[in-house]
């Protein structure tokens, strides 16, 4: 697990004693505590949803950007960039809330591994000292090599330690109640808090009967050594997960998946079979190794991830935006042919009208100048028949 993610199960942790100190039941402690750490992380999920509709929004722009630059990569890359920056969109955006809600996935999966340590708040020494008082008996084997001695009903060392150690300790409490208690009591009183090792063994008995379910615990794997032949109730657990996890990628992939719905990506089509099929199958196979309590979790988170899906997807569904976008462009497309067609009609009326007036004024200065060449030929012949005149003067 992530170093350093204990810290964060502590505040997680009391959250989930909280609820269990009210509820008195492991398992609807368990979903509640899903729910209230969904909640709390709901504004981060809003905000992965809302990047990933404002990509949606630009998708139909950058099909059109790329098969205009399908021959140019680096200007598709640099139409690309400045359209993000100009609508304000971050490629990177989205990915902050993930990682946030991915290590808080791990700090609620801590919890859920430790339920002795944040349920029922026994201190870490307690603990240690009843996982000691469990232990297989160790004997010299050869080249005077330690071996432990099988005993169904104490743990070997690998079960004693990791993160499945309190849930190993619940599966054999019953038959070595006496060593534990013993083992606790002799432990200063200072780290017992000033409670007895009966009281300590009282509450862990307690919460192991939380993980009863039809005759078997939930602290056991449904996979067993027996294999197929070892069917029982458990493998109701990793089926209700698959099932709950298939439900979840198939909303998730039919409200992102159609948003995306021609643009024809590379490797797009193995994407969703790998979410559709492969992480549900992921999900049986995990469910199927762990413990069948922490089972439990995964089903519940599967069912609220769903509720979640279709909630942030009313808020903001990608597809929707990405019609609405594609309508919106069309329309100022529509509306820019018109401007365009009425700009072109008012030229051609401008022409017209200017062609009209430059006939006008072409042909009155053609009337003015015909006008103009034919005066001085008639003061030309009155000066010819005044000489006339003058040379006959008898003749008046």
């Amino acid at each position: 697990m992530l170093p350093g993610i204990d810290y964060l199960a502590i505040p997680l942790g009391y959250i989930l004693w909280l609820i269990y100190r009210f509820i008195g039941n492991y398992f609807v402690s368990i979903f509640l505590f899903t729910l209230v750490v969904r909640a709390a992380t709901f504004p981060l999920s809003l905000k992965s949803q809302k990047m990933q509709a404002d990509r949606a929004k630009l998708a139909p722009r950058l099909e059109r950007l790329q098969k205009k630059y399908a021959q140019d990569k680096r200007k598709l890359q640099e139409k690309q960039m400045a359209l993000y920056e100009k609508e304000g969109v971050s490629m990177t955006g989205g990915c902050l809330p993930t990682i946030i809600n991915m290590i808080v996935l791990f700090g609620v999966i801590a919890v859920i591994y430790s339920p002795l340590t944040h349920l029922t708040r026994i201190p870490e020494k307690v603990i240690s000292t009843s996982l000691t008082a469990v232990a297989q008996e160790t004997k010299k084997g050869e080249d005077d090599k330690t071996i432990e001695i099988p005993d169904s009903n104490k743990l070997p060392a690998n079960k004693r330690t990791g993160y499945y150690k309190e849930l190993n300790l619940l599966k054999v409490i019953t038959p070595n109640k006496s060593e534990i208690i013993e083992s606790i009591n002799k432990l200063s009183d200072a780290e017992r808090k000033n409670i007895s090792g009966s009281e300590y063994y009282t509450k862990m008995v307690h919460l192991s009967k939380d993980f009863n379910f039809f005759g078997k615990t939930l602290l056991d794997a449904p996979w067993n050594e027996k294999k197929f032949a070892g069917i029982n109730i458990l493998w109701l657990i990793p089926l209700l997960s698959w099932l709950t996890a298939f439900a979840s990628s198939f909303i998730t992939m039919k409200f992102m998946g159609q948003a995306q719905a021609g643009q024809n990506q590379p490797g797009q089509g193995c994407q969703n079979n790998m979410m559709l099929v492969l992480m549900p199958l992921f999900s049986l196979f995990i469910t199927f190794t762990v413990p069948g309590g922490v089972g439990v979790y995964w089903i519940s988170s599967n069912i609220i991830a769903v509720v979640q899906s279709i909630l942030l997807n009313k808020i903001y569904n990608p597809v929707k935006i990405r019609a609405q976008a594609e309508a919106e462009y069309q329309e100022r497309r529509r509306k820019k042919l018109e401007d365009k067609k009425r700009l072109a009609e008012a030229r051609a009326r401008e022409n017209a009208e200017l062609n009209v007036l430059n006939q006008a004024e072409g042909a009155n200065k053609a009337g003015k100048k015909k006008a103009g060449s034919k005066k001085p030929e008639g003061k030309k012949q009155q000066e010819h028949k005044d000489p006339k005149k003058e040379s006959n003067p008898q003749e008046d």
